[in-house]
Parts: structure tokens; C-alpha cells; sequence
């Protein structure tokens, strides 16, 4: 039988602290233990654990520093602390549904294989009560048939998998440390597991992912109308956008290269050339129009282009690279 570990970070949250450990007190598989980081809260968050602990249901162990170490170092700390099978990471301000932990145990129980679990979210305002729209789309990151569809967004398109929706072993984690600076914690175990093709997606909706302001990181979204719109009609979105993925894949594959277990499925998957095409795609604005145009007609003829929509999205580019040198030219 798995152990089950939920690991914690805390920090002055104890406007919607207590609600999320009652949620986790409430469901409907009982953890193990609950691990909670506090990295250095002046508020009543550690008062309000200390009445949980109080409750002696569950193992509460309080991990605590004489320094801040930012919410991604303190998600490692915290993780690395652990002691179960399969851990389970938790944000204070969110809300988990009564059967979470046991639908993601099951998954992890009859497929002893995988190495990640993930599910949707709701993403709500502060009262819970109004659901705005699902964290992921089913059709894209979640895809029932699994594999190809989580490659493609995770790893090409460089989306990622909230932390607060995910399980993963601790087996696997020891193997996939240290986790790079300047790398989401949660962007590096979830991209790890991708590309070791050892994950699972859920579509169901398992946690109320709350939005207030106070957010380390939030969530936005428009129309698929309006995306498509932005990307002929604000050309430096599209621009920034690609920019942005581009130095995201330097941050997290060239690390990955390096790593002595990751290191193969950056060879076996050619991660590299996904690299080299966001950055073709992505320096257009400094370099001559004839260049830049064989740069990416090069990039098509090699095939790099299939991960991301094929021809569609060259003639995409080539439309944006020569509206952005008109416009450039209109400028001087």
C-alpha cells in the first residue's frame, strides 16, 4: 500500500488557509501525513496549522527556516522532506474536492508504472462559489487518449501543469533532483515525466483553483476567438510569445541535457530541434527579411515545423516577420 505524503508551502496565508486544510482533512482517502514549509509567515497561518494538529486525525510536521526561500525553493524543501510513496503538492489557497487523493491513488495503484498524475481544476474566484471556466481545455493538455497530446503542449508549446494539480513518486522525484534556478519547480517534474512518457492526464475537474489578486501565479484566459485574433492583429504578442517559450526551453531543456538521468530522453525525443525552431521563431525582429525567411522555410523543410501545426503556422510566421519589417520600415 502507498504511502500518501501532501506537501504544503506556506506563507502569510491565513485568509484561506483553514479552508484548504479542511478540505484536505475531508476526503474521502485520508493522507498519510501533511507536510507544511512555512517560509517565514507573520501572520496567523501557524496558529491556524496548530489547530489542525490539534485535531490528531492526521500527521501534521511543520518544516520552518531562518531564511526565506522564495515559494519554488520551498516546494523542494518540502517535497525532499516527504516520507511517502506518492506525494501530493499543495498550494494554502486553493480548495480540493472531497475525492481527490482517492481518484489520483487509483490511477497510480493499477497503473504502478506512471510515474505522474494530473488533473483539471476549476478556477474560481476568492468565495468558491463561481466556477469562471476549466484551468485546461480537454481537447489540449488533457487529452483522454493521454500521450501525444500532453507531449505536445507540455513539452513543444511549453505550457505547464500546476503543481496544486498534480502526484508524483518520490522515486521518481529523487531521480529528476536538482531542480535548476530560475526552473518551476512543478514545470520540471511535470515536463520530466512527459518526456519520459511516464504520465497520466485526468479531465475531471479536482480542485477550485482560487483567484484573488494575491496569487505567486494566477491564471488568465480569453476567447479561443480572441487568441487567434491577437495573433494577427498584435504582432508583438506573437512575438513575445514565442520569445518567452523560447528562452523557457533553453532554461528547461539545456538543464535537462546536462542531467544525468534526464539527459537521454533530450537525445531520444530531439528536443534540440524543437529549441532551434522557437529560436528562429523568435529573433526575426533583428535580423534582414531575406534571412530570416530562409531560416524558417529551412526549419519547414526539415519537419520541425509538424510539432507545432505544420505549414499553417509557417505562413503564420512569415505573415507576422513581414508585418513587423513594414512596420519597422514606417517607423524610421
Amino acid at each position: 500500500m502507498n504511502k500518501i505524503s501532501i506537501a504544503l508551502c506556506t506563507y502569510n496565508g491565513e485568509k484561506y488557509l483553514a479552508e484548504q486544510l479542511q478540505s484536505l482533512f475531508d476526503q474521502s482517502l485520508s493522507p498519510d501525513e501533511i507536510v507544511i514549509s512555512d517560509d517565514g509567515s507573520k501572520d496567523g497561518t501557524l496558529a491556524i496549522v496548530e489547530t489542525f494538529k490539534l485535531k490528531n486525525r492526521i500527521p501534521i510536521r511543520v518544516l520552518t527556516h531562518d531564511q526565506n526561500l522564495g515559494v519554488y525553493r520551498n516546494f523542494i524543501h518540502c517535497i525532499e522532506n516527504c516520507t511517502g510513496d506518492i506525494i501530493f503538492t499543495c498550494d494554502q489557497d486553493d480548495y480540493w474536492m472531497p475525492n481527490k487523493l482517492e481518484k489520483h491513488m487509483f490511477i497510480h495503484t493499477n497503473n504502478p508504472e506512471v510515474d505522474l498524475v494530473y488533473s483539471n481544476a476549476e478556477v474560481v474566484l476568492n468565495t468558491l462559489d463561481h466556477v469562471l471556466y476549466p484551468l485546461w481545455e480537454t481537447e489540449s493538455i488533457l487529452d483522454v487518449q493521454k500521450g501525444k497530446s500532453s507531449f505536445s503542449s507540455l513539452v513543444v508549446k511549453g505550457q505547464s501543469i500546476a503543481g496544486c494539480c498534480m502526484s508524483f513518486k518520490k522515486s521518481f522525484f529523487d531521480k529528476i533532483l536538482p531542480v535548476p534556478d530560475l526552473v518551476y519547480h512543478d514545470d520540471w517534474i511535470a515536463t520530466s515525466a512527459c518526456l519520459s512518457g511516464k504520465i497520466i492526464g485526468l479531465p475531471e475537474p479536482l480542485i477550485k483553483y482560487r483567484q484573488h489578486g494575491g496569487n505567486v501565479v494566477g491564471t488568465v484566459r480569453g476567447s479561443k476567438l480572441s487568441f487567434y485574433k491577437s495573433l494577427f492583429t498584435n504582432v508583438t504578442f506573437y512575438h513575445e510569445a514565442d520569445t518567452y517559450i523560447a528562452q523557457r526551453h533553453h532554461r528547461v531543456y539545456d538543464n535537462m541535457a546536462k542531467h544525468s538521468y534526464l539527459a537521454q530522453f533530450i537525445q531520444n525525443q530531439n528536443i534540440n530541434a524543437i529549441t532551434n525552431l522557437y529560436d528562429a521563431r523568435s529573433n526575426y525582429r533583428s535580423r534582414q527579411l531575406f534571412d530570416v525567411i530562409s531560416s524558417l522555410t529551412q526549419e519547414l523543410l526539415k519537419g520541425h515545423y509538424k510539432a507545432i501545426n505544420g505549414v499553417w503556422t509557417y505562413l503564420k510566421d512569415l505573415y507576422n516577420l513581414i508585418f513587423i519589417k513594414l512596420s519597422k520600415n514606417k517607423a524610421k
